[in-house]
């Protein structure tokens, strides 16, 4: 398959499909230079904001070009759209910095909208070119993370590697679902090795959660094939729990000179990571106590942590999201999650292969949020636009719609009776 598909082939995707692919391969580009721009030109993100402020802008441009579309659930979009413009006005007067949140919320519309309405005009067939491309994508901005990891400092290269085995996981996760099997081999292997060497055990305690999905996809599919998985899973994680590779694990980050600072070893290093993430969710929680209408979205209660837990944010994205919406707004904006997530998984006009990649790409994220501070609204990392615009297009462009139920029907051999069993006609008068 080509990088960028030509529309001189055959049966290839039509000119908005192909805009689709190529833009989030563009994104992918755009985002590796922001990586590798703001560790080594600046020490801030101002890379990063440019880069989510272009891509924004190109979608705009493209949403303007297309067509205005009805789709058949346009009061779906409608409503989800109203009910999360009420948070957002909501959560911008109570917000800390409101300018930093209503610019945060503005650019997060705008991307959706746009989004929506440039896909509105395809027939889903980038889905099917993404999912092949991925893997790919993923492993460019893994390999930018781990070169730049090289030429940073010890507190750098602690961040970087933790990034890496978000995007192991996103390799493996996504490499699942590709069409050869040696490609399935290929993909999982890297992304196995690149959330070993990346030290991180969130990405390790992560992976029971990504596969999930696909255990389920497989044994729908396949029964046989499911208790498989399900059963390599169990052997791999009791062999490498009982090995001496999870010892090796643990210490890779202190061995290779990037523990941040800390001189304890690996098993004293994971007691630690996993009592400071219990005390930053409990701080979290009374954050959420003492502002239960929310801090605002964005980094507007990080100085606070900062002070208070002398680490910058709640390394937790469902703790993050509590803290920033408040509890009237997060309440609301879960159960519009949940809705999109039952709309999807009920959408039988969509492939199954496609809902199990999307709902694996999504525990996959979620699994990893539980650990780090990643949030659906946080618009800067790549692999949020990846999951931003498959759920705009499979919550709002559904191809089946409900049929009413057919009445009572005729048999079929009524005018294959008999004359004799036929209903006499009255005849007019004079006519025998």
């Amino acid at each position: 398959m080509p990088l960028f598909p030509q529309s001189r082939q055959p049966n290839q995707l039509s000119k908005t499909d192909r805009w689709v692919v190529n833009y989030l391969t563009f994104g992918a580009c755009l985002f590796v230079f922001g990586y590798v721009g703001t560790h080594f030109f600046s020490n801030s993100d101002y890379y990063t904001e440019g880069i989510v402020a272009l891509l924004a802008m190109l979608v705009f441009v493209k949403a303007l070009a297309v067509p205005t579309v009805r789709t058949a659930h346009a009061e779906r979009g409608l409503a989800f759209m109203t009910l999360m413009l009420v948070i957002a006005l909501v959560n911008i007067l109570v917000s800390w910095n409101q300018l930093e949140s209503a610019l945060r919320w503005v650019l997060w519309f705008g991307m959706t909208i746009c989004l929506c309405r440039v896909t509105a005009n395809t027939d889903g067939s980038w889905i099917e070119v993404l999912i092949k491309r991925l893997p790919f994508l993923f492993f460019v901005i893994y390999a930018s993370i781990i070169t730049m990891a090289r030429f940073l400092d010890a507190e750098g290269a602690y961040t970087a590697y933790h990034l890496s085995g978000l995007y192991g996981n996103l390799i493996l996760a996504t490499g699942l679902f590709a069409n050869k099997a040696w490609q399935r081999i290929i993909w999982s292997g890297i992304g196995l090795v690149g959330i070993y060497f990346s030290g991180a055990g969130g990405a390790l305690f992560s992976i029971p959660i990504m596969f999930v999905p696909y255990i389920m996809y497989s044994a729908s599919s396949m029964p046989v094939k499911g208790i498989v998985v399900a059963g390599l899973l169990s052997m791999g994680a009791l062999f490498f729990f009982e090995s001496q590779l999870f010892s090796s694990f643990l210490d890779i980050k202190a061995s290779t000179g990037i523990a941040g600072g800390f001189s304890y070893g690996g098993m004293e290093r994971l007691e630690r990571s996993k009592d400071m993430r219990l005390e930053l969710v409990q701080y979290g929680l009374l954050l959420v106590r003492e502002n239960p209408m929310g801090t605002g979205l964005g980094h507007t209660y990080y100085d606070d942590m900062f002070r208070g837990a002398g680490v910058g944010h709640a390394h937790n994205g469902t703790i993050s999201m509590l803290i920033e919406l408040g509890v009237p707004g997060f309440s609301l904006a879960l159960s519009l999650m949940l809705w999109m997530f039952l709309s999807i998984f009920r959408n039988r006009s969509v492939d199954s292969r496609v809902r199990a990649f999307y709902f694996t790409y999504f525990f996959t994220i979620f699994g990893r949020s539980l650990s780090e501070n990643y949030t659906p609204l946080d618009l800067g990392n790549y692999f949020n636009y990846v999951f931003l615009i498959l759920s705009g297009y499979l919550f709002l462009n559904q191809k089946t719609q409900r049929q009413p139920s057919p009445g009572p029907q005729r048999p079929r051999y009524r005018m294959m009776m008999q004359p004799a069993l036929r209903p006499r006609l009255a005849r007019p008068m004079g006519v025998r």
